[in-house]
Formats: structure tokens, C-alpha cells, sequence
């Protein structure tokens, strides 16, 4: 056996062996030459990598599902000449940009946003709630043309996101949370109740949440 192959192999241990032997010896055997041993850079680069760790992902930067089909949206409008989804899906995009801006000036040991889908979610609301205040002033102008368009727009928004909690269900889930901290209501106390709530943000918007909270605990004053 090659010397330089032999330490290369304690180098890595017993645990990386089957990686030794599929990634270095073809290396090795490809750059023999008589009965000598050349150890090319190649070489090196695989045992350097390969010795550090076992875990062959570490380091790897997680990207959401989300943005990954956001990206490929964007590809698929353009091929399509979709302006509209063209459109919606960039403003989504920019906005997840600007946010990972500012998140990472105020900062760098929070997970980048667009590592979760959870980190899209508000993002999406937000503009679904910008399309519905639009869609209700321009209904009141008697923009017909412009609430169609705003329409459209609304509806390729919610496609991203997951079935929404309808809002029996959000009541539900509400007023569990008042009985189980023991307030007899009032809208002083929203902040305890949100607190407490644990919704899935990607079903159940926080401001949609904070409405029936509030419409709940008023009842109950």
C-alpha cells in the first residue's frame, strides 16, 4: 500500500474508511505512475474534506421550501409571460430581501429569514392585507378595472400559503386560552391571550387572530 495513502487513512479513521475507498484510492490509483505514489491536490482536497467531519451537511446554509418554489415561479412566469404573477412573486421576493436586510444589520446570530416558511408567511399576509385595503378603496372609486386586477393579484398571494384556520376555529382556540389563564375578559388583557396563543402563522394571520381575540374579550367585559 502507498505510505501517503496509508496515513491518509488513519487520518480519517475508521469511520470514513468506505469514503476513503471511494473517493481517494480511484484518485490515487488514476495518478499512479510505476510503483510510485503520486499524491495530487485532488487528493488532498477530498481527505481534508472528508476528515473533518461526519456529518457531510454541516455548514450547509438551509433555504426554505417556500422561496425555493417562489424562485422557480418567478422562471416559470416569465417563460409563460404571466405579468401578473410575474409581478406578485418579485414583490414577494423583494420584500423577503429587504427583511433579511434588516434582520441581519439588527442581528447576525438569528437563522437568515427565508430558512423556514414561517418566515414567509407574514410577509405574504402583509401583502394580502395591502390587496384588500386596495380592492375596498378602489371598489368605493367605482374602479372596476383596477378591482379585478387587485383580485387577481389577492389570489395568487393565498395560493402560497396553507389552508387557513377558518375563524370558528380561531374563536375556539381563543377562548380555550381565556379559561386557561383565568380572565374573565376585557381588551386590556389581549396581550396575555396572545401571549399565550400558539397558532401556526401560516394558517391563522396574527392581526386576523388579534381581531377575534379582541372582538372575544370585549364580549366578555
Amino acid at each position: 500500500m502507498c505510505s501517503r495513502f496509508f496515513w491518509t487513512r488513519r487520518l480519517l479513521g475508521r469511520h470514513n474508511a468506505g469514503v476513503l475507498n471511494s473517493h481517494i484510492r480511484p484518485l490515487i490509483s488514476s495518478n499512479h505512475r510505476s510503483s510510485s505514489c503520486f499524491y495530487s491536490p485532488r487528493i488532498y482536497f477530498h481527505a481534508r474534506n472528508y476528515s473533518t467531519t461526519n456529518n457531510l451537511t454541516e455548514g450547509v446554509e438551509r433555504v426554505s421550501p417556500l422561496l425555493t418554489r417562489l424562485k422557480s415561479d418567478v422562471k416559470h412566469a416569465l417563460r409563460n409571460k404571466d405579468q401578473v404573477k410575474l409581478n406578485v412573486v418579485r414583490g414577494i421576493l423583494s420584500d423577503v430581501t429587504y427583511a433579511t436586510k434588516s434582520e441581519s444589520s439588527t442581528s447576525s446570530s438569528k437563522p437568515q429569514i427565508g430558512s423556514f416558511d414561517q418566515d414567509i408567511y407574514p410577509i405574504i399576509n402583509r401583502a394580502i392585507k395591502r390587496r384588500r385595503e386596495s380592492i375596498d378603496q378602489f371598489s368605493r372609486a367605482g374602479r372596476t378595472d383596477l378591482v379585478e386586477n387587485e383580485k387577481l393579484e389577492l389570489e395568487i398571494l393565498q395560493s402560497y400559503l396553507p389552508q387557513q384556520m377558518s375563524e370558528q376555529e380561531i374563536e375556539v382556540e381563543v377562548t380555550n386560552v381565556i379559561q386557561k389563564i383565568g380572565i374573565k375578559g376585557g381588551t386590556e388583557n389581549l396581550g396575555k391571550v396572545m401571549k399565550e396563543l400558539n397558532l401556526d402563522i401560516g394558517r391563522a394571520p396574527k392581526n386576523i387572530v388579534a381581531q377575534v381575540a379582541k372582538r372575544i374579550l370585549a364580549s366578555k367585559n
